[in-house]
């Protein structure tokens, strides 16, 4: 059953795999021709077409900028929608969000409901380092702004050393260089992300590694 932040990790693989199949037939495309626009592999994308993968954060927004079709309508399998026009607003309640997780952690995507925004707001429950692993790292486009909202966590980017960032404490940075947070512990942290990709598309987001 979905929970109340989102859809299942289920429905949102079948989501994505519908709006690629449809996408393909309508074009005439081959898996060939769509790996080149979008720059995922083709095994990955028959992989997800055929519901044996469930595609990672930085392969949805590959996706969505290759194709031109927003982030948020390729998690719902909607088709397009107008660009995001003036005096438009959205407004999402306390946990209400659309949710995906990955290794960096437990997203809640906010402001789904426009599209082709130049601003990618989420807040994101950063889990400890697991032990005997390197915590995750993420390289996109653009520019992010972090807030902490609760917890300590450590923010690592390249060529810096490590900072800790606690409840109320900020970070401004180039997000094409490699970055990445995880939580001080026990517990989780948590953080509002703002990404800015500067073109009205969601940004490479979350080339992650575990």
């Amino acid at each position: 059953m979905p929970d109340a932040e989102g859809v299942t990790a289920e429905h949102e693989a079948g989501s994505v795999a519908r709006i690629l199949s449809d996408m393909r037939r309508e074009n005439g495309w081959t898996l060939a021709e769509m790996s080149k626009r979008t720059g995922v592999s083709i095994s990955a994308l028959s992989k997800i077409e055929n519901g044996q993968s469930q595609p990672a954060f930085s392969v949805l927004t590959r996706l969505s900028s290759g194709l031109g079709v927003d982030f948020a309508d390729l998690l719902e399998g909607r088709g397009g929608r107008p660009s995001f026009a003036r005096a438009a607003r959205t407004i999402n309640r306390r946990g209400e969000g659309k949710r995906l997780e990955n290794d960096m952690g437990v997203y809640r995507l906010l402001a789904t409901e426009l599209a082709a925004k130049a601003l990618t707001p989420m807040v994101i429950d950063i889990p400890p380092a697991a032990e005997n692993t390197e915590p995750a790292r993420s390289v996109h486009s653009g520019e992010e702004f972090v807030y902490v909202l609760s917890g300590d966590v450590i923010f690592e980017m390249v060529p810096y050393a490590p900072v800790i960032l606690a409840e109320g404490d900020t970070v401004y940075f180039d997000a094409a260089s490699e970055h990445g947070f995880y939580a001080t512990g026990p517990g989780n942290a948590r953080i509002l992300s703002i990404c800015y990709s500067g073109s009205g598309e969601a940004p490479d987001h979350l080339t992650v590694s575990s």
